[in-house]
């Protein structure tokens, strides 16, 4: 049986916001689902910067 993958992206546009309630929940997703272990990629960046210049790209390109 194939092992699941699972990343969880987690962006913030100030240093004064939290990722910790959303890392909970979507570890608590992760679990419900038996998707395995959650590889976190975090950042602070401004919601107006491209998504091709964020870490989420990178993401992409390394599940394709």
């Amino acid at each position: 049986m194939t092992k699941h993958k699972t990343i969880g992206y987690l962006r913030v546009s100030t240093d004064e916001q939290d990722l910790e309630k959303n890392k909970a929940d979507i570890l608590k997703f992760a679990n419900d689902k038996d998707a395995g272990k959650v590889t976190w990629v975090e950042e602070t960046v401004s919601g107006k910067v491209s998504w091709k210049k964020r870490k989420i790209a990178q993401v992409i390109d390394t599940l394709q």
